[in-house]
């Protein structure tokens, strides 16, 4: 077996979960996500490129998703072409938790393609701002507008999605106003 051939192993079996919650942030609906996840693993491991560890794999993969969401590109063709590269798994559920929240999802969907990377990279994969940019080909001020822009967005379509905040600390309930830190 091929060095890389057990680095794809492992980080199917490990992080494909995660990466296709990571791609449905960014798709928002699960058969375009695992088409992402899918497209993306295909052409990380076809380019030549030293793939010692899943976790350098993963980081390839987790780009190769958010450029191929940019571009609007999910070639099947591809994916078809080589698909004796991947064995069908059974996988674990996909780390989907960030993204199950149908009013989250919906309001995700309303942004622009860029300012829904940016906000997945930034808030989701708590990337800086530079490290944004530099993901995405962009100025970090570009990445500032659009974070701006998009949260402005979000912020008015999720105002109603919960007005207090409410958690139990040691049996006591404490609500807070929305928007007062605590």
């Amino acid at each position: 077996m091929n060095r890389w051939q057990g680095v794809l192993d492992t980080m199917i079996r490990e992080r494909r979960g995660a990466l296709v919650g990571y791609a449905y942030l960014l798709a928002g609906d699960r058969p375009t996500a695992e088409d992402l996840v899918h497209d993306a693993i295909i052409r990380t491991f076809t380019r030549a490129r030293r793939l010692d560890d899943p976790r350098s794999a993963e980081a390839y993969v987790r780009r190769t998703i958010a450029t191929q969401f940019l571009n609007g590109r999910r070639s099947r063709a591809v994916a078809r072409a080589k698909q004796h590269l991947l064995v069908e798994r059974d996988a674990p559920p996909a780390d989907q938790t960030a993204g199950e929240n149908a009013e989250v999802t919906r309001a995700l969907g309303l942004l622009t393609r860029r300012q829904r990377a940016c906000v997945v990279l930034r808030h989701f994969e708590d990337l800086s701002t530079e490290e944004t940019a530099e993901r995405l080909g962009i100025s970090p001020g570009s990445v500032k507008r659009y974070l701006h822009d998009a949260l402005a967005v979000l912020r008015e379509e999720l105002r109603g999605l919960d007005d207090s905040d409410e958690r139990e600390d040691a049996g006591v309930r404490v609500v807070a106003p929305r928007g007062v830190r605590r």
